[in-house]
């Protein structure tokens, strides 16, 4: 099957994998990550605001406990050095450039607030005022469901705040008897906000895979898994429109099963579903690069598109498609032409221009089939538009 359909089922077969990595192969971890940012850089601007605002609600009351030195660096690292950065930060999340790494941005803004934080709390216990450590556990909630970054930052993020709070709390703070509380406290919350935090990225990325296996099925024919009506045209006129700036030749080729209706009146609808997602499989063996791809255009009709043929390859799609299906020995008691399921069908090939368009492809296609059909069927006609005929 071509890279076009395999694209369309990636989405369901992730879901099928599973995640509880939490990641993705490459190419969809790239898409992932491109559409979370995009969603979530409103919520990294509340987080911005969410952070000021606690910031200048807590320094009349940190001030009304501090004075002196501890007084004066908290002034340094919270007003002169914490408002502006935040400022910065708001200001970076309508830059593009600082939007597609703003993750990185977060989990630097975040540790150094609530570095900021340990030390000032660890300086002014120091020097015997005391500072509340409560302000901390805000910095880590911020951090793992407000701040936008990913699971495994904010899990990083958090645990070099708590190890950092134990080792100043160590090294700096007086020893009392609240102290294993209060790290019981930090830890709790880690353990707590690491949970949500992964909890929504779990969430965060099977909506995506839902939300893209809801689009490929929009594109997918539910019985053969091969692109439906709607599909087929999207992707035919991306071929054409290239094909036309490349001047490279396509063909297509039009298909019906053989007497299927017998085949449905004989064997029943459900042996009749059967044949034809056989029929698919087969058919989609001859879609081997990445602009060729097959569908079901209705019924028992299937189309085949290749992308850069030559007009002397037609025979040999042809000897491939009717090798596939005779492989496949679906007996055919009905049948006027053979034992065994058959196909007719219609081959056209050209280069596209203003005049050969996808319509006129079809409908080329549409008029050899019935050829073939009216012609004793069990066989594919072709035909090579004339290049003076249809080049602008």
């Amino acid at each position: 099957m071509a890279d076009f359909e395999q694209d369309l089922q990636k989405y369901r077969r992730q879901m099928d994998a599973g995640f509880k990595n939490l990641s993705f192969p490459p190419d969809m971890e790239a898409e992932y990550t491109s559409q979370y940012l995009e969603r979530n850089i409103a919520k990294q601007r509340t987080a911005l605001w969410v952070a000021a605002v606690l910031m200048l609600l807590l320094i009349p009351f940190d001030f009304s406990v501090l004075s002196g030195k501890p007084q004066e660096f908290y002034s340094l690292l919270r007003i002169a050095i914490m408002l502006p950065l935040l400022v910065v930060s708001y200001v970076c999340t309508y830059i593009p450039i600082f939007q597609r790494h703003f993750q990185t941005l977060a989990f630097g803004m975040v540790l150094f607030t609530g570095l900021s934080t340990n030390l000032c709390v660890a300086y002014a216990n120091k020097l015997g005022q005391h500072l509340p450590y409560e302000g901390l556990i805000l910095v880590i909630f911020v951090g793992f469901l407000l701040a936008g970054m990913g699971f495994r930052l904010s899990l990083a993020c958090a645990c070099l705040l708590f190890l950092s709070y134990c080792l100043l709390a160590t090294l700096y703070m007086p020893q009392h008897p609240l102290l294993m509380h209060e790290l019981i406290f930090i830890f709790g919350s880690c353990l707590v906000g690491g949970a949500a935090a992964y909890t929504l990225e779990f969430q965060s990325r099977l909506g995506f895979l839902q939300k893209g296996a809801l689009r490929s099925a929009a594109k997918i024919d539910p019985l053969t898994n091969l692109l439906n009506r709607g599909a087929i045209n999207h992707q035919l006129e991306i071929i054409i429109d290239h094909a036309f700036r490349e001047q490279k030749f396509i063909t297509m080729v039009l298909l019906d099963v053989d007497y299927f209706k017998r085949y449905n009146d004989t064997y029943g609808h459900v042996q009749g579903d059967t044949c034809l997602i056989e029929v698919a499989k087969a058919l989609s063996k001859g879609c081997r690069r990445s602009l060729d791809f097959a569908g079901r255009y209705g019924g028992e009709e299937f189309i085949l598109v290749w992308f850069d043929t030559k007009p002397e390859e037609m025979a040999r799609l042809s000897y491939l498609i009717s090798n596939n299906i005779q492989q496949l020995n679906i007996l055919h008691e009905k049948s006027k032409v053979s034992e065994y399921v058959t196909l007719s069908g219609g081959m056209a090939t050209g280069i596209p221009s203003e005049t050969l368009t996808s319509s006129v492809f079809i409908q080329k296609s549409d008029d050899i089939l019935y050829e073939s059909k009216n012609s004793g069927r069990n066989r594919i006609l072709c035909y090579t538009f004339p290049a003076k005929e249809f080049t602008s």
